[in-house]
């Protein structure tokens, strides 16, 4: 494994990069494909996709520095963003509020706009966890079974692979959620579908890597997030679940089943 991918003289192109291009790419194409079938108009979806990457990343550090302070003794260190990492808890609370701050602005449910703009949480583990596999980072405990890896950085290896499992993870949850979003039964169901989903493969993989267990040994801040979310996602699939009903679920499109 190497983070480059290849280099032109002073000109270099990392794995990490052109996995978050293609996390930003895909994410675009996915909001501007489900926006209008959530009544979200695609002209709305195209305004609001700026600013929302701005601060997807913007939380994403954020996060990160939060439940890394020890690594920021020197507050220019937040800045330099090659330095430490990004967290997708950070992101997932921006860019929820982001999207409130727009449904009150333009009328539009806060619930369809986040359905619409939930696309990246597992393309970026899809994405971006490769582009963590070829820096040799984001690795489990050592493991005796067949299909561990020997990481560069770590002596002690081969290791559990957690970046190929939580890509395993995003392909199953992408699967799903594209079948929800075919059938929507109410606003807000793909949103915590995918949040419930990935929260249960944090907690359950994050058992996995015990290095980060910080919380008596036992917990890392990843799982306690997660368990916050997972808690919270479940209430709100529960209630609109409810308010449902019985009414039977059409496809939104001709097309969204292709």
């Amino acid at each position: 494994m190497d983070p480059v991918l290849f280099q032109i003289g002073p000109f270099t192109v990392r794995w990490y990069g052109l996995m978050m291009a293609a996390t930003i790419i895909s994410s675009l194409w996915a909001a501007a494909r489900w926006g209008p079938r959530f009544g979200v108009p695609r002209a709305q979806v195209d305004r609001i996709v700026f600013w929302l990457v701005v601060l997807l990343f913007v939380g994403a550090r954020a996060g990160y520095v939060l439940s890394h302070p020890a690594e920021f003794s020197d507050p220019r260190e937040i800045l330099r963003i090659w330095h430490g990492g990004l967290s997708s808890h950070g992101a997932l609370v921006a860019g929820l509020l982001y999207v409130w701050a727009v449904a009150r602005r333009t009328g539009i449910s806060v619930w369809s706009l986040a359905d619409t703009f939930a696309w990246p949480i597992p393309l970026g583990n899809l994405f971006v966890r490769f582009g963590n596999f070829m820096n040799g980072e984001l690795y489990g405990d050592p493991t005796t079974l067949p299909w561990g890896i020997r990481f560069p950085l770590v002596p002690d290896g081969p290791r559990h692979p957690l970046q190929v499992y939580e890509m395993a993870l995003a392909v199953v949850i992408l699967l799903v959620a594209w079948r929800v979003a075919a059938r929507r039964s109410f606003p807000g169901q793909v949103w915590w579908l995918i949040v419930v989903l990935t929260s249960l493969g944090r907690i359950a993989l994050d058992a996995l890597r015990r290095e980060d267990h910080v919380l008596w040994g036992l917990f890392a801040y990843g799982q306690i997030a997660a368990a916050v979310l997972l808690v919270i996602g479940l209430v709100f699939l529960a209630r609109g679940a409810i308010r449902s009903g019985s009414a039977p679920r059409t496809p939104l499109g001709a097309d969204a089943n292709r």
